[in-house]
This record gives C-alpha cells, sequence and structure tokens, in this order.
C-alpha cells in the first residue's frame, strides 16, 4: 500500500496498483492522494491513462470518496492535467445539472418532452443556452417555444 507520494513518484506504476488494490480501503484517501502526488511527476498521456485504469477499477463507495475529495478542495493538483480535467469535469457536472433543471421545470409545468427534444437538451453541453431554455420553460407550453 502506496500512501506516502514522494513513493509514489518513485514508483507511479506501483501507486497505480496500490490504488486500483486499496483505493476502496480505510486508508483509500491516502492511497489515492499519494496516486496524484505520482500522476503529477510524469507525462500527461501516461498520467491520463493511469487514471482511466484506477477510476475504472476503484469500487463505488472509493469512486464516491474520491469526488468527495476533489469537491471540497482537500487536495491540491500539482499538475496541469489534472488541473484541466477536474475543471472539465466541473463543467460538464454543472451542465448536466443545468439540463436536470430544465428537465424538471418542463415536468413541473406539465410540459411534454419528446425523445428528439429530450436528446437535444441533454446532449446541450452550452450552459447559457440550457440557461435560456430554463428561462423560457418558466412560461413554456411546448418545447417548441425553447428551439423557437
Amino acid at each position: 500500500m502506496v500512501t506516502d507520494a514522494k513513493e509514489a513518484a518513485r514508483a507511479p506504476e506501483l501507486a497505480v496498483l496500490s490504488a486500483m488494490a486499496h483505493g476502496g480501503s480505510p486508508e483509500g484517501t491516502d492511497v489515492l492522494q499519494a496516486l496524484f502526488g505520482a500522476l503529477s511527476t510524469i507525462d500527461d498521456d501516461q498520467a491520463r491513462l493511469y487514471s482511466d485504469f484506477v477510476l475504472m477499477a476503484l469500487p463505488p463507495a472509493a469512486r464516491l470518496s474520491l469526488e468527495v475529495m476533489m469537491e471540497t478542495g482537500t487536495y491540491e493538483y500539482q499538475s496541469d492535467f489534472a488541473r484541466k480535467y477536474v475543471a472539465e469535469g466541473r463543467e460538464e457536472g454543472r451542465a448536466e445539472g443545468e439540463t436536470r433543471a430544465l428537465l424538471a421545470v418542463l415536468a413541473a409545468r406539465g410540459v411534454e418532452v419528446s425523445d428528439d427534444a429530450r436528446e437535444r437538451i441533454t446532449n446541450c453541453t452550452d450552459i447559457e443556452q440550457i440557461e435560456s431554455w430554463i428561462r423560457l420553460a418558466a412560461t413554456a407550453d411546448s418545447t417548441d417555444v425553447l428551439f423557437g
């Protein structure tokens, strides 16, 4: 089990294996923080590959723990790749939240949402566009009003 960032940086592959094996253990947070320290010492492509492997291997509770750790800011990312992907993830999450809000407003107003409209809404990643649709949905009686 690798929980020391310096040890992880000396052997990033060992840190990856440790995170995959122990990320869900009681020491999982320390293991994952050590892994992030190691990822900041290698090239971005390799770090992206390693982080994907770890995320696929983590049990759901450990993934949730990692998400909470990222959201609360208890870990300061050292590498540009991590900062970039965390920022992109936050934007994607924000767009998904806005999309859910839009669909909730439409449902609360009793507006029927066709499969095509639902697909258009859920595929949109432009937060300003979604927010515009939310404002229109407050008084809309159909999704045509949103897209018109």
